[in-house]
């Protein structure tokens, strides 16, 4: 089992306040988590992620922390919703990316292995990415491949998957080479990424989430974000824009902070991080 390394964890731990309850609200296999509950001894964490086997991982991993840490299968979109001591939170953290422990899971996020194309963070919910690709319109998926994955010629792209019905990962990398006339990991990577955030719906909502939930937590918490692609570091840096326009939030970081190139050469995965921190005033 590959554990995922996560990113930029020494700037995400100055950020955080060392007391009171960090919201972990993506926490995945609780690498971030552990990293801060081993520094701050006076904090405690509540673990919430979409995935259960992903969750299922991190509450080994921390069971060293005991009662310092409770787990909540879920979307973070629902935060508002769930059980939550939000009068003693006093960090929120949101790393948008997926983990290396998802890409080396059987649900097809990686086009390297001959895999059903599933690509669900829960897959207890909503339908595998195979399903999705067969029945979404075709208007959605140029959307799609344009604005989650950046992608030239979205219009032949949707035809061909509509016309192939891909199941496999490797049936879908061979409709990317006949529309391309290439394959290669860039453009393989930007296609998948594209499958799984439109197949999870990551993006929907987050914009007036993020501004939504700015708007009740206590007075003095942070929010930090680490996105990793145009499109929802978008839809966050405009939710707290709008934020600091109308003094909900103060910006912590005018200038956007990236990783180190010693971790980047260390942690490949890292090269595209971005991250943003506010206050609630």
């Amino acid at each position: 089992m590959m554990l995922h390394e996560p990113v930029m964890v020494e700037e995400v731990a100055q950020f955080v306040k060392g007391d009171g309850v960090l919201v972990d609200a993506t926490a995945g296999t609780g690498g971030h988590t552990l990293f801060l509950l081993s520094r701050y001894p006076d904090l405690r964490a509540v673990c919430v992620d979409r995935d259960p086997e992903s969750l299922e991982v991190a509450r080994s991993r921390l069971a060293e922390f005991g009662e310092r840490v409770k787990f909540i299968v879920g979307d973070y979109r629902y935060l508002p919703e769930m059980e939550i001591p939000w009068e003693n939170v006093t960090s929120l953290l949101f790393d948008l990316g997926m983990s290396s422990f998802q890409l080396s899971s059987p649900r097809g996020f990686s086009y390297q292995r001959e895999e059903e194309l599933d690509m669900r963070f829960n897959r207890e919910e909503g339908r595998a990415a195979w399903e999705f690709l067969r029945t979404a319109p075709f208007s959605q998926l140029v959307l799609m491949f344009r604005d989650y994955g950046d992608l030239r010629r979205g219009e032949a792209l949707a035809r061909e998957v509509l016309r192939t019905r891909p199941r496999t990962t490797s049936q879908m990398v061979e409709v990317v080479r006949r529309v391309y006339g290439k394959a290669g990991p860039e453009l393989l990577s930007r296609v998948f990424q594209a499958i799984r955030i439109g197949v999870n719906r990551e993006l929907e909502g987050l914009e007036d989430f993020v501004y939504g939930l700015a708007r009740k937590i206590p007075r003095g918490s942070r929010m930090i974000f680490l996105t990793y692609h145009s499109g929802e570091d978008r839809l966050v840096k405009n939710a707290l824009k709008r934020a600091f326009k109308d003094g909900i939030l103060k910006n912590l970081t005018p200038r956007v902070l990236k990783p180190t190139p010693e971790e980047i050469k260390k942690n490949p995965r890292a090269r595209s991080a971005k991250m943003r921190v506010a206050e609630r005033c």
